[in-house]
Parts: C-alpha cells; structure tokens; sequence
C-alpha cells in the first residue's frame, strides 16, 4: 500500500476485517495515515452492495470538506449506487432532518439560520433590550460560553436566554440544528422513519464528536435491534477539539453502551520512515502501545531549526517552500521512481495559533509565493460585490428573514429599518453610488437560479475601478458559476431552488477549498495532509500552549502536537526563534519540550 488514495491497493487483515465486520456495532481505531478513508470506502461498497431494496447508508464525518471528498470516493467506487448513500456533516444531517420535519415542532417551513457570529451578536443585543435587560460586556464570549455548554449538554441561564432569543426569530444556529433534531427524534413517526431509511452508519472522525452529537447519533440508532448498525471510526491520540466541547471518551462509552467490536489500523502509509518514526513515538506516549511496522518504501526527510527571531524564522520557512516549489525534494527523501516534484497546494505551514504564522505571511508576501491562511466562513468570496450577490440569493430564498436583511444592510451601509421589503432592498441597490453595486439589481429580475447565474456577466465593473475589486469579483463570479456547476450535478431539476442552492452556498463556505501555499492553525489542518508541512513556534509556551497546566491540559498539547506531525507525506520542517517580541518586549525563549520526540527518533 503506497498511500490512502490509492485505489487498488490491497488491504491489510486489519483494514479487511474492518470492511466484512457484520456486527451491529463497530469502532475502528485508526491511527494517522493509517488508510481509513480507503478502508471506510471500501466498507460502503460492499455495504451497498448487499443492500436491501430502500435502504441508505448514512455517512458522518466532521468538516463539509471531509463530506465532500467522501462523497467523491463513494461516487467513485460505488458508481449508479452512489445514490444509496447520503454523505452529510452531523450539522447538515440534523438540518435536512429540520427542513423536512421541522413543522411537527412549530418551527416554520425554512426556519432561519444564523451563520455568521455578527448575525448571532445583533439578535443576542437586540433580545437583550427588547427584554430590558443590561447588554452584555461581551457579547462574542456569551455566544462561545453558550456554545460550549450546549455541546456538553449542560444547561445554564445563558443558554435559556439565548434559546428565547432563538425563538423570538423564530430561527436557529449551528448548534441550535442539534436541538431540534434531537426534539425530532423523539416523535416516534421520526424515529421511525430513521429505521426505514438507513440500514448502516458510519461515523468518521469519531473523536470529535460532543455530547451533543452523540446523543443524537444514539437516538438515530435506537434502544433495539430495529434501528440501524453502526461504525464509528476514529483516533483518541488526534482529538484536540476539547475547546469545541468534543470529548474522545465517548469511544469507549459506545463500546461499552453498544458491545462494540473493536478493530485497530496501527500501520502508517502516509508517512516516510523517518515521519512515521517521529509519530510512532509521541503515539506511543498517549496510549503506551506500541506495535511494529513495516519501513515505508520512502526515507523522508526531517528537520529542526532553530533561528534568531521570529522575522527570521519567517524568512526560513519562505525561502524553503521556495526550493521546495522551484527543485522539488531531494530524490533521497523519496521512494524509487516516486517524483519529487512540489505544487504549492501540497506545502502547509501549521502554527498552534494565528499569531504564530504572521511572520510566515510577511515573508511569503516579500517572496511573492501565493499562499492562502485559513480563517472564517466568510472568506469563500473575497468582495462586497461577490458577498451582495450571495445575499441577493438569501433574499429571493426567504424574503422574510431579518439576518439577511441585517447583512445587506452592513454591505450596503444602509440601515436595516429600511430595508422592509425587497422592493426596498432593490431600490437601495440601484441608487448606490458604487456603479459596480448598483448593477446586481438586475439579478432581481432573474426568474431562478440558472437565469441568475447567467446574469452575472452583466454586473459591470467600471474602468476607473480598483484592480483589486476587479480581480475580487472576477474570482467571486467565478466561484459561484462554479458552485452552481457542482449543485446541478448533486440535484435533480425540481430540488434546484434558490432556498437549496442558498444551503448549498452556505455549505460551500464553511467548506471552501484553500488555494496556494496553506497556513494553516493545526486544529484546521486536522484531517488533511500535505507532501511537505512546516511547523513554526516549536517554544515552551507555544507548543505547549503557556496556559496548559495539568496532566491533562498536557497530555491534549501532546494529541495537538501528534496531528500537527502526523500531516506530512514526505517533508517536515519544525523551526522556532531563540528570541520573540512579547508585550513586554523581545524575550529569550526555550524549545519546545515536545522536541525531544525529534532527537528521539532520528
């Protein structure tokens, strides 16, 4: 086995097992790199395979990317019976089960669904003063506060608050989408119907999952033996999701629950022998099991640097992404025949925190390597234009939702007040003074999404315009045609509906791909890889974070450190400056205690 993309390698015992196990109820144990998304494929294949007429398997996973490129594999492998199998997020999962149901627990056909944290900040304001109550000091670190006590399942004063919040819309948030489905489940014509339309699910990314996930993964499987069979695939030593309320034990609570068979993939062919021999050994730490592997066919090159400061460990990383781009790897890092060329999406850049790449983009930016840095939702479309056209599409799917009228209104710099109507929303278009802003009001005489797509080449950018905003809405029109490309091959024509493709817009931003050299946090690099990763800030401080204390504050800095290592194919680089300015000045530092793995096992 070469890599976890291959398609016709053979698999391991292991790996087999986990692809004929009939049992009910099933947890894969997968290490990194260890070929789990080809084995959970394969599995899926036989699965559909056997199906009985009607059935569907139902596939979980973490992020919309992940979905997206499982959906892709199962398309791949299981061909006309790739229909057979409805590949979703748990938060698009529970959002389809609201869109089709929501009406039995009096929420409105197309429930609102705030997105975006500055749409969630004006309603908690606005609520708090409707109720005369005192603003809050912070209203973002309510929300997160919130946010974390519903995934623990762990109710508050704060959390009642802001479900009557909710309720005064009436809408919903991403976590909100969990409520309701769980509100769902419990009618038993819902419960039912989960029995008679999936036969199996499978859970990747397992580790990840909160309470508040699994409470509604348990109620779609049922008490009995009724309800489907179900594989939950995933790896404790890369859960670094805590702060988000996940919690790895809930493994070992659904084999205990469930009598689960356990199987475990050990072996790692994503990674060089001398990667895959860094990794073994922080593996090793967290769980004290440590089998052998085989030597990958590829040696792999591994490095530390240590540079004066911060500026300079910027510059390092810079100029060696920029041999890396120009020369590719050394032919002795790669196995016999294996080419040693590097595209820029294959390069990523990790840091505990933002913060800590700042130097990396700077340097990136003097060199002019094009490079991409992960942040919110909203970056899918670069421009105002783009970001109005987007909201244009919201507002023909549900005239009646206030958030998209709040958006509109902080776009177009017009008080939402009069924005009542989308006669108004039109009107406030048309007479903005950008010429390029006032075109998109001829996208409200599109009569559907396809004639709205194709009206997107008559939205002007004048001469006289900013390069920049030319470029923003080349790429941005470019994106959506690209988008509607996609949907049209996912729908059939009944289902291609601006309230559908509006879903499928907002799944396309959360899941939007990065272009370019990738800097990335490691809590957003997990569940990729990349052929050459570089990770910066390896200090006492940073990686572990200053703030972590406790044996298990630690051992959770050590699981980050595992999937920040665990991303590489072939190169990994870890640098860290001997000085950094803080907010009391330029400090000396000390390396990271995490780098003795590194002396350890070269």
């Amino acid at each position: 086995m070469t890599s976890e993309s291959s398609d016709a390698f053979t698999l391991t015992a292991d790996q087999q097992n986990a692809v004929d196990a009939d049992d009910r109820a099933v947890v894969v144990l997968a290490s990194a790199g260890s070929g789990k998304t080809e084995t959970v494929a394969r599995r899926v294949l036989r699965l559909v395979e056997e199906s009985e007429e009607g059935h569907r398997i139902l596939a979980l996973t973490y992020t919309n990317k992940a979905a997206e490129e499982l959906r892709e594999r199962f398309r791949l492998r299981a061909g006309s019976l790739a229909h057979l199998v409805t590949t979703e997020t748990i938060h698009g999962f529970a959002h389809a089960l609201v869109q089709q149901h929501g009406t039995k627990i009096g929420l409105p056909v197309d429930p609102e669904l705030l997105t975006r944290d500055e749409d969630r900040v004006e309603l908690l304001t606005r609520w708090l003063a409707s109720e005369g109550l005192p603003p809050s000091d912070d209203a973002l670190a309510f929300l997160r506060d919130v946010d974390l006590a519903r995934a623990r399942l762990r109710p508050s004063e704060k959390v009642a608050d802001w479900r009557n919040a909710l309720a005064s819309l009436p809408g919903l948030d991403y976590p909100g989408l969990l409520d309701a489905a769980h509100d769902l489940l419990e009618l038993q014509s819902v419960q039912r119907q989960m029995t008679r339309t999936y036969s199996q699910i499978i859970v990747d990314e397992a580790q990840n999952l909160t309470p508040a996930q699994y409470r509604l993964l348990d109620q779609v499987l049922g008490a009995g033996v009724d309800g489907p069979a179900a594989m939950l695939v995933g790896d404790d030593k890369q859960s670094i999701v805590s702060f988000a309320g996940a919690d790895p034990r809930l493994l070992q609570e659904f084999v205990r629950e469930r009598s689960a068979k356990v199987i475990r993939l050990r072996e790692n062919f994503r990674s060089a022998r001398v990667l895959s021999a860094l990794s073994e050994r922080v593996a090793s730490e967290l769980d004290q099991r440590r089998q052998p592997v085989p030597p990958h066919a590829a040696a792999g090159l591994l490095q530390t640097r240590e540079l004066p400061d911060e500026t300079a460990e910027g510059t390092h990383i810079a100029r060696w992404i920029a041999d890396l781009l120009e020369n590719g790897l050394p032919a002795a890092t790669l196995a016999q025949g294996e080419a040693g060329t590097v595209r820029d999406h294959e390069i990523a850049v990790l840091g505990r925190s933002a913060s800590a790449l700042r130097a990396v983009s700077d340097a990136l930016d003097a060199q002019s390597i094009a490079y991409t840095a992960a942040s919110g939702s909203g970056d899918w479309l670069q421009g105002t234009v783009g970001q109005l056209v987007l909201e244009v599409i919201a507002l023909r799917a549900a005239p009646d939702q206030v958030s998209t009228r709040w958006r509109l209104g902080r776009l177009l710099g017009t008080p939402e007040e009069s924005l009542t109507t989308v006669a108004d929303v039109r009107t406030a278009i048309v007479r903005h003074p950008d010429q390029t802003i006032s075109s998109v009001a001829e996208l409200f005489d599109a009569k559907d999404v396809s004639e709205l797509i194709e009206s997107l080449g008559r939205i002007a950018v004048p001469q006289s315009a900013d390069v920049s905003d030319q470029a923003a809405w080349e790429s941005d029109a470019a994106e959506l045609e690209s988008a509607w490309a996609d949907f049209v091959t996912v729908t059939d024509a009944d289902s291609r509906t601006w309230s559908n493709f509006r879903r499928f817009c907002s799944q396309r931003q959360r899941g939007a791909a990065l272009k370019g050299v990738q800097l990335l946090t490691i809590h957003k690099a997990q569940g990729r890889e990349f052929k050459a990763v570089g990770i910066v800030g390896m200090n006492d401080g940073q990686m572990p974070d200053f703030r972590a204390r406790t044996p298990e504050d630690l051992e959770s800095e050590l699981r980050t450190f595992y999937v920040a290592i665990t991303r590489a194919r072939r190169a990994l680089v870890l640098t860290r400056a001997l000085r950094r300015r803080t907010r009391y000045g330029m400090r000396a530092t000390s390396p990271s205690p995490f780098l003795r793995y590194v002396s350890e096992s070269s």
